[in-house]
């Protein structure tokens, strides 16, 4: 998050204050989509995930880093299974079964939305 300061013009004194609430405001709202968006993509791979053990279902893990109210925050799930991507893209003597790719497909549109709902940071 950039921080913003203005000085010397009093008229832009309330903008400033109104600027410096909305960001931590945004960034805590920001923080909360990413992690459900992160957490909903990790979900949905784990049910499109091809099954012959499970393992490759269950190793389907979520990372975090930062918090969204002072700094930027990123979200990553994918599969740790070393033959994951080898099931994703296919091989020569494999047809793909993509479930990483498709979750992805499935949680964008909401992650886009609540982006969007989170909004202009005066209302």
């Amino acid at each position: 998050m950039a921080a913003i300061w203005v000085d010397g013009v009093l008229e832009f004194a309330p903008i400033e204050a109104q600027l410096r609430t909305a960001g931590k405001r945004i960034g805590a709202k920001g923080a909360a989509v990413v992690r459900r968006s992160t957490e909903e993509g990790a979900s949905v791979a784990r049910r499109l995930a091809a099954v012959d053990t499970g393992f490759m279902r269950s190793s389907v893990t979520t990372s975090f880093t930062g918090d969204g109210r002072s700094g930027a925050m990123e979200g990553e799930y994918g599969p740790e299974a070393h033959y994951a991507k080898f099931v994703e893209h296919g091989t020569s003597r494999m047809a793909p079964r993509p479930f990483v790719g498709p979750s992805l497909d499935a949680v964008a549109p909401g992650f886009i939305a609540a982006c969007e709902a989170i909004g202009d940071p005066f209302d």
